[in-house]
């Protein structure tokens, strides 16, 4: 297919598959259209398609990708009028601390304003993760080290993908700390659970931290409902009724989902999230081209969980890089009287979810097929968040020190 092509397919999912059509509709498509050229390079075709997709505001759910042209090796957050290297690999160019100044020659303010549209008006703590597009398309950063500056010039790469996704540490005095930077692996997952049962239901203060974590499936974090919620009492009577989701079922979404689904199932699932899963999969059949549809089924499908004694305090560290699953993990444990939620608001793209994948040649596109019922009440998260009951702002002293586990540990140490 052409550039011309696929573009018009592009367009034509955000009109009929996107969960986003009813609200947004197709944006301002002509724009965008006018600047398609076949003979363009497929990295300027790359961009302009990643721009008509952010130029909607829909963070995390939606996005354009080139396969040919790898991702990023690090990550950064803005503070000021400069960007930090939070995360690196081992092989990256750039290195964790580095202060980012420049790009290609031009200012982090001046990079802000010509990219409006990728950092979709949020504020500078916020922007994190929203400065990868623009880096991936740079040629070079202007970065402080150690007192020097340099001249670095950035290269494509895996993207970056850290090790040890899913850690469990004893800190002593009846506290443990549990780090999920996804809800990707169940079976790795729940292994993590089983292998360290007994020490969790013993444990007086739990820690789960959920910082950068990238989603995955919410049935992964099911096994930890009944360590945060209070003994003896069902988890649904805390969770509170919400307004059922939407769900569009254009035949290339059923499509889309019944591929993942059969890929998902193919991996091995657990016997208590599969029939969840098959009865995904039997809706997606039976509604197959019939559009837009209320999922009134998803309140009750939720399984039965109970609470336990201990341990007797949670505490869930999230922040502005907390998305999908992540989120969700947070919003519904929020509701325990027994969990206190600390750091930053998450980063707030649950609006729109169920995502599914369109492809052309080496082109890839990711977008949602369901839509919260909240919005039709003005409740939309979106750029807002999950909220924290207790707010750290992000600083470079983050990168010197981990301010809000200290933080935490202390309120553990006073008793609160």
């Amino acid at each position: 297919m052409d550039y011309t092509e696929i573009f018009h397919e592009v367009i034509s999912v955000m009109e009929k598959d996107s969960a986003t059509c009813r609200d947004m509709g197709v944006g301002d498509f002509q724009t965008y259209r006018a600047q398609v050229r076949n003979d363009m390079s497929e990295e300027a075709f790359t961009l302009l398609v990643k721009k008509y997709l952010a130029s909607f505001g829909l963070e995390g759910h939606l996005g354009f990708h080139n396969t040919n042209m790898g991702g990023l090796d690090f990550q950064v957050m803005r503070y000021e009028n400069a960007l930090y290297v939070t995360n690196a690999a081992g092989t990256s160019v750039l290195q964790h601390r580095d202060k980012i100044t420049k790009i290609d020659g031009q200012s982090i303010e001046h990079c802000s304003s010509n990219n409006a549209e990728f950092l979709m008006g949020e504020t500078n703590e916020r922007q994190g993760l929203l400065w990868n597009p623009i880096l991936l398309f740079a040629k070079t950063v202007t970065v402080e080290r150690d007192g020097t500056r340099l001249e670095i010039a950035l290269k494509k790469a895996d993207r970056y993908a850290p090790n040890n996704r899913y850690t469990f540490h004893d800190l002593g005095h009846d506290t443990l700390l549990i780090q999920l930077l996804d809800f990707a692996d169940e079976a790795a997952i729940r292994h993590l659970y089983q292998q360290y049962r007994e020490r969790l239901e013993r444990c007086k203060h739990l820690i789960v931290d959920v910082r950068n974590n990238s989603g995955g499936a919410d049935t992964a974090f099911f096994p930890l409902f009944e360590l945060c919620y209070p003994a003896g009492k069902s988890v649904n009577e805390f969770l509170p009724k919400r307004r059922p989701m939407s769900v569009n079922y254009s035949e290339r979404n059923c499509e889309a989902r019944l591929k993942m689904i059969d890929a998902f199932l193919s991996e091995g699932v657990s016997e208590d999230v599969r029939p969840l899963v098959k009865q995904m999969q039997k809706q997606l059949i039976q509604n197959k081209g019939k559009g837009f549809l209320a999922d009134d089924q998803a309140e009750n499908d939720d399984p039965a969980m109970f609470g336990k004694t201990l341990p007797r305090k949670v505490w869930i560290i999230t922040d502005q890089d907390c998305l999908s699953s992540g989120e969700a993990f947070v919003q519904d444990m929020s509701h325990s009287p027994k969990v206190t939620v600390v750091g930053r608001p998450t980063r707030g793209i649950l609006d729109y979810s169920n995502c599914a994948v369109a492809s052309w040649d080496q082109f890839w596109m990711l977008y949602p097929t369901s839509r919260s019922g909240e919005l039709d009440i003005g409740a939309a998260m979106g750029h807002k968040g999950i909220p924290v009951d207790h707010y750290i702002p992000w600083s470079p002293l983050h990168l010197e020190k981990d301010v809000d586990l200290e933080y935490v540990l202390k309120q553990i140490e006073q008793g609160s």
